[in-house]
């Protein structure tokens, strides 16, 4: 029997039979494979002009205006040649600008869970020009045309612009900027130029591919505690066991201390002193920045040197919390590189939770020596 007919006819029968065939998967089965984030009347946006200078903000700045006085931005008037992002609303402070120069910024918070991200990609359009901020990270503006060409224009200085022309839209691979199982700000810092006041407005659109959801991992079966009587007296336990035997040559990296190029082969792993975060969280402490400057600067010293970070945890977590800690750890490391001048194709990030622990206890030692970031050679020529 045909398909329509059946479903008509018999609705309950069609499903069973349709379920069990596999024409239809019931769709609890199915993790969620992409989130779209578009721009829409939910963002916040300041209740004051802000000041749009010539150079990106810094965190204090990013957060020193929305802190406190915000309101929920609305939709926005545009001209019939905006090519406006298809799915997104455009939107500003006010229906249209009030005059010329008047800058706003614009914020979203996006919850994310476990499920990691394959990629993400921002298109955006604007009138006139704005710069995207993701967790505090300026978005890249490589790719942009002669219109901004490299960050500058002849009447407006507006350097390392995110931003563009009513025009057209722009599409930027932004996949290291987000992190699993946290949330992530997204802020837009936009300024209208029009003459007349008229038209303003920001339109964009971030779209998340993510893998399948991690498997929830099962609860923990506590097992009864039965003293047997002994005939031995044990041997005392030590508080730290021996670590690992290492299977690659490890090298201490510390700034002032760089180590001789040429002894390093593939496959030597670098330990990082001084690099520590929050705990239980990927940001990275301030004490950090001397040693990650300083590794900065020799990996620009060896464009050929190429690198990968690992992140590891302690054995505390559970599994999937410690893959993804890690691996945010690993990403934050690698993010602070490329910030600071390294080139991306030197750099890689891995997550490795639990599972190379240096030593297999849980106490405060062991656990210090465990969750760590290392960096291993993969190539030197």
């Amino acid at each position: 029997m045909h398909h329509t007919l059946m479903r008509t006819l018999f609705p309950k029968l069609y499903l069973i039979l349709a379920y069990s065939s596999g024409i239809l998967m019931p769709m609890t089965v199915q993790a969620q494979s992409t989130l779209t984030i578009v721009t829409d009347p939910s963002w916040e946006v300041s209740s004051r002009k802000t000041h749009f200078g010539e150079y990106s903000l810094s965190a204090e700045q990013l957060t020193s205006v929305l802190r406190n006085s915000v309101q929920k931005a609305v939709p926005a008037e545009t001209n019939e040649r905006s090519k406006i992002i298809p799915g997104a609303m455009p939107i500003w402070r006010n229906q249209t600008a009030d005059g010329e120069g008047e800058a706003y910024q614009f914020r979203k918070n996006v919850p994310l869970g476990a499920q990691r991200i394959k990629k993400a990609t921002l298109e955006i359009n604007c009138d006139d020009v704005a710069r995207v901020y993701i967790n505090q990270r300026l978005a890249s503006v490589d790719k942009r045309d002669g219109k901004l060409k490299d960050g500058y224009d002849k009447w407006f200085l507006f350097r390392s612009v995110s931003g563009f022309m009513y025009d057209r839209i722009y599409t930027y691979d932004v996949t290291d900027y987000f992190f699993t199982n946290v949330t992530n700000t997204i802020v837009v810092e936009a300024v209208s130029l029009a003459f007349d006041g008229s038209h303003a407005y920001i339109s964009a659109k971030i779209v998340l591919e993510l893998e399948p959801a991690p498997p929830a991992s099962p609860p923990a079966v506590k097992k009864k505690n039965v003293s047997k009587p002994s005939t031995t007296t044990a041997a005392p336990v030590s508080k730290v066991g021996p670590r690992k035997p290492a299977t690659t040559e490890k090298i201490v990296f510390e700034a002032g201390h760089d180590p001789d190029i040429e002894q390093l082969a593939v496959g030597a792993v670098l330990e990082l002193g001084h690099v520590n975060f929050k705990a239980n969280d990927y940001k990275l402490d301030s004490t950090s920045y001397h040693t990650l400057l300083a590794l900065a600067a020799f990996m620009k010293k060896h464009p050929s040197l190429k690198l990968e970070v690992g992140g590891h945890t302690n054995l505390r977590p559970a599994d999937d919390f410690a893959a993804t800690l890690s691996a945010n750890r690993a990403r934050a490391v690698a993010q602070f590189l490329i910030d600071n001048g390294v080139a991306p194709q030197q750099v890689v990030s891995k997550g490795y939770g639990k599972s190379q622990p240096l030593i297999r206890q849980t106490n405060k030692e062991a656990d210090r020596i465990n969750q760590r970031v290392e960096v291993k050679v993969l190539a030197t020529f």
